[in-house]
């Protein structure tokens, strides 16, 4: 069964932006290889500056944000990740 095939079938996740995201993050995470909490950091900025443009006045933007809240929440990135992050976006919405 296709990644997105899984996704829509997800009972407790009914917002399609919430699934587009999800679907986003794990191409991207599964592309990039990333297999260990210590590279998060780094995977959260690639994707941004991958996907930023797209991301940019949509309600998928919201669903990273809140992502990259409970990876925050989790210990998975720091303050200053969350803070560089935010600069990247600045820049790129900027552009």
């Amino acid at each position: 069964m296709a990644e997105e095939e899984k996704l829509n079938d997800l009972v407790g996740v009914t917002d399609q932006d919430k699934k587009h995201f999800m679907h986003l993050w794990n191409s991207f995470t599964r592309k990039q290889r990333v297999v260990a909490h210590g590279h998060i950091p780094w995977e959260c900025a690639a994707f941004l500056t991958e996907h930023g443009k797209d991301l940019v006045g949509t309600p998928i933007l919201t669903c990273y944000w809140r992502f990259m809240t409970e990876l925050r929440e989790d210990g998975l990135i720091d303050v200053e990740t969350f803070t560089n992050l935010n600069q990247i976006f600045e820049n790129i919405s900027k552009n």
